[in-house]
């Protein structure tokens, strides 16, 4: 906004640079860029290279930047706002509250901005289902019956085979997991891959644990943030899949597909996290008839497991749990990812889809 009255020139320059931020993501925000575009000049292109920098210091420092941002933000917004409100009162001139309104549009397009840069660009990519050759004549019941009948004999002999094993804590998962994930990415083409990063706990694992959230990625920060609440044999997966979230798999269904594939690539341990989770997905995409049949093939300790899973978030309180998943939603969908939350279960379609997908699986039958 330029300011009335005695307007410098610096201030008219400004105006129009804050116009033009503005305008410049408003332009981000609804164009669509052709996704061939964006996957070679930015997804292999710029993102490898501020993925290293970034990485390279975020990974050395102790401390969770985005909670420091997080505090920072919201801090600094409700104290200027605050300092407004009483200056606007006591001079009783309304009008004061525009210059405000002004520069925190401003400094959300920044954000914005800055979000596409380091990495939210990633979610406009070209699909991997595109890159793989998926198939989608391949996806048929009696394909997904296939797949459940290899993946349940394989939690079933994979829990006996861990049965008495200590599992991993989240700190010991980039050294455990991180050289099948790097092995993973260069199987999928990428030319420079990121190590397994350490998970880290945020000051909004309280909230994670009422939403019923695993983890997320600080998109800034490119910082691995896990909910410590997760169970012992589910950490691997989560990992691997905020892991894939860094390596430029912003689309959900794509970061489930190369956590899988990377905890398959893993020892017996890490194998069963996979094949558990897909399992979990699975059983939700099968017909009602099919899914009562391959539920009650699983053994005792894979049924103990799951248990464990839905006593877990039971703990979580419905009405946070809802409004984080409509929040997910929206943002997903703000992304374009058209199906929101439900890109979660689309990993199915790759893994039946893919000759990559279907050669995990196929030789195990």
């Amino acid at each position: 906004m330029i300011p009335r009255g005695c307007a410098t020139r610096q201030d008219w320059i400004a105006g129009f640079v804050q116009l033009a931020i503005l305008i410049v993501a408003l332009c981000l925000a609804t164009m669509p860029l052709p996704s061939e575009l964006i996957e070679k000049s930015y997804s292999q292109g710029f993102y490898p290279v501020v993925r290293r920098v970034v990485t390279g210091w975020s990974s050395q420092i102790n401390l969770v930047l985005f909670d420091w941002l997080l505090v920072g933000g919201v801090g600094g917004t409700v104290g200027w706002w605050a300092l407004s409100l009483v200056r606007a009162v006591r001079l009783k001139r309304l009008r004061m509250f525009m210059r405000p309104a002004w520069r925190t549009l401003v400094i959300m397009a920044v954000v914005y901005i800055v979000f596409l840069t380091t990495w939210g660009l990633n979610y406009r990519r070209q699909s991997l289902g595109t890159r793989l050759g998926y198939l989608e004549n391949r996806v048929t019941v009696a394909q997904l019956e296939k797949l459940a009948t290899v993946a349940v004999g394989r939690v079933n002999g994979l829990h006996d085979a861990t049965e008495g094993e200590s599992w991993p804590q989240l700190s010991d998962l980039p050294d455990r997991l991180g050289a099948a994930f790097v092995r993973i990415q260069r199987s999928l083409g990428v030319l420079e891959p990121t190590d397994g990063l350490m998970p880290r706990r945020s000051i909004l694992t309280p909230y994670f644990r009422r939403a019923g959230i695993d983890g997320m990625v600080d998109p800034f920060f490119l910082q691995v943030l896990v909910n410590d609440t997760v169970l012992p044999f589910e950490r691997p997966f989560v990992a691997a899949h905020e892991w894939a979230h860094v390596a430029g798999y912003a689309h959900e269904a794509e970061a489930n597909f190369v956590a899988w594939l990377s905890c398959l690539e893993g020892d017996t341990a890490m194998q069963y996290s996979g094949w558990f989770y897909l399992v979990g997905r699975l059983l939700r995409v099968l017909p009602g008839s099919s899914q009562a049949v391959f539920a009650s093939r699983l053994g005792p300790g894979p049924r103990a497991d799951y248990a464990s899973i839905r006593e877990r978030f039971n703990r979580t309180v419905p009405i946070v749990q809802r409004n984080a998943s409509r929040i997910n939603d929206r943002y997903l969908r703000a992304n374009q990812v058209a199906s929101g939350v439900a890109s979660y279960g689309e990993v199915i379609q790759l893994v039946v889809g893919t000759d990559v997908g279907r050669q995990r699986w196929l030789s195990l039958e």
